[in-house]
Order: structure tokens, then sequence, then C-alpha cells
């Protein structure tokens, strides 16, 4: 691998390590997480995203991630067309707190999700293992189990 430059969170579709290892060549997972007070979502444009919520939490994995990785993921999450910024959040882990990549949708309302991620979105539930109860209060409403 090249030199580690970033921790990066996936919850959506980058879930599943089988998408991130043909996305980012160089990615290593390395652990399960929680992003305390936020909540997941469809938006508008199709895609899963996330937005501030007290209540709430987002289950995902941790990634190491390259310069080249980081390259290829602003690249997906189309960061230069203003679908997606990069903020670093700080993620629980069992090995304590990591400060990890995370990107989020410029546009947080609800929509629906375009067909072609729904597969994407289930794969990278089952990739995860994330728990049931997890996955039906808070990705079920909007990703029908395939």
């Amino acid at each position: 691998m090249s030199k580690l430059v970033s921790f990066y969170f996936g919850y959506g579709s980058n879930l599943s390590r089988e998408q991130m290892s043909l996305r980012c060549p160089d990615c290593e997972y390395f652990i399960s997480g929680k992003l305390p007070h936020y909540e997941w979502l469809i938006n508008q444009r199709g895609y899963a995203s996330i937005k501030p919520s007290k209540e709430a939490f987002v289950l995902g994995e941790v990634f190491k991630l390259s310069n080249k990785d980081i390259e290829h993921l602003d690249i997906y999450e189309n960061v230069s067309e203003g679908f997606y910024r990069k903020h670093y959040l700080n993620i629980l882990t069992d090995q304590g707190l990591i400060k990890c990549l995370v990107y989020i949708a410029s546009d947080n309302n609800n929509g629906v999700a375009q067909s072609e991620y729904i597969d994407r979105i289930n794969d990278g539930i089952y990739s995860a293992s994330l728990p049931l109860d997890y996955v039906e209060s808070w990705i079920r409403p909007f990703i029908p189990e395939n």
C-alpha cells in the first residue's frame, strides 16, 4: 500500500469491502465504527448521506486510504461538482476515537433511492454485517431488502 494518508468512514454503498477494493485499490479495511449525533438518509439525488441529529447515530466501516484512494473517492462522490463535501469527524471504535474522512452530501433532503443503488446498499449492509435493528430503523425506510 502506498503511504497511509487518512482513515475513511463509509456508511452507504461504501460499506461494501468489495466495492471499496474496486474503487480504492490501496485501501485496507480497518474496523467498524459509529458516528454519534447523525442520521442516515437517502437524499433527493437518490444516494446515501447523513445529517446531524441529536438522538441518532450512523454505523459504518473504517478503511485506511492512500492519497490515490482519496482522489478516486473524490471522483466517485462528485466532490468537484459539489454533490458531496469532505468532512473529518470523530468515529467511535473498539480502538477508541478515530478522526475519519466522511463524505456528506450537499443536499440532505429526503429522497428516493436510485434503482441501481438499492443493490449496492444491500451489498454493503451484508458486507458490514450491520445489526438488524439498526438496518430496520434507519436504512429500510429508504432501501428495500433484495
